[in-house]
């Protein structure tokens, strides 16, 4: 039995390296951390402001879209960037849970930790953006984090099942790349809700991963605070994700262990 501790050391060693490997081919090592990001920024500034303004009205801020897109944007990549490294953190890591029997229920958490980093990067420099083109930034930004808490622990769950399942069907990494872009045009990240029609704007509501797109649009594209509703719904759907994730897990441990 691994203790906790030992977890938690462990969680933090391979969130660092987990960073540290995704660029370690490259010239400029880790710093493509902090100009993926920029870039990213600097792009839809350019580009989406002028654009496609329109979609908010000709006469609204120019850089109104780009914030709505942006936020957007960041929100869902934090979702299935988690959803999708966890969909194969077993069968990736399983020379590690062969040498040392790490708690293969704690020990994905090093995937969450290092999605927090880049999304925390990113939003710092979104965040200068706002200040620079002269879009405020509210108190209730200070709700951010919890929104991304409740969709990085939905996400936990989800990914937690699907490595659990990729040990015996391999195929779930494909099936889950087709769900992702299903899902990514079925959030509304690049165009708003109400272009669509009444029935398709109601069933959009049954989405957890808008709940979250909708709470950070609100915080920071229209700085209102987003609906109560939506934030208890997707915190029951993360206690649900939580606890399926970590049943499965229970169930099938031993057998993933064997497997691997």
């Amino acid at each position: 039995m691994v203790s906790f501790r030992t977890s938690v050391d462990h969680v933090w060693l391979l969130a660092r390296q987990e960073l540290v490997d995704r660029h370690r081919e490259n010239a400029l090592g880790a710093a493509w951390l902090l100009l993926q990001p920029l870039a990213f920024i600097v792009l839809f500034s350019t580009v989406f402001s002028h654009f496609m303004r329109a979609r908010l009205g000709a006469d609204t801020d120019p850089y109104l879209y780009t914030v709505y897109l942006i936020s957007g944007l960041l929100m869902w990549n934090l979702f299935a960037n988690i959803v999708s490294r966890l969909a194969s953190v077993y069968s990736g890591k399983a020379h590690l849970i062969r040498k040392i029997g790490v708690d293969l229920w704690i020990m994905p958490l090093h995937i969450v930790v290092a999605e927090w980093a880049v999304y925390a990067i990113a939003m710092t420099f979104f965040a200068v953006f706002l200040l620079v083109v002269g879009h405020p930034l509210s108190s209730r930004w200070f709700l951010l984090p919890a929104v991304v808490l409740l969709v990085s622990a939905f996400a936990y769950g989800i990914g937690i099942m699907l490595g659990t399942i990729d040990v015996f069907i391999p195929d779930v990494k494909n099936v889950l790349t087709i769900a992702l872009q299903f899902g990514f045009w079925l959030t509304p990240v690049v165009y708003l809700a109400d272009i669509l029609p009444l029935w398709a704007q109601h069933a959009m509501h049954l989405n957890p991963v808008f709940w979250a797109v909708d709470a950070v649009h609100d915080i920071v594209v229209w700085h209102r605070w987003p609906p109560f509703k939506e934030i208890a719904a997707l915190a029951a759907t993360c206690a649900v994700s939580l606890v399926a994730g970590r049943a499965l897990v229970g169930r099938l441990g031993a057998e993933v262990r064997d497997l691997l």
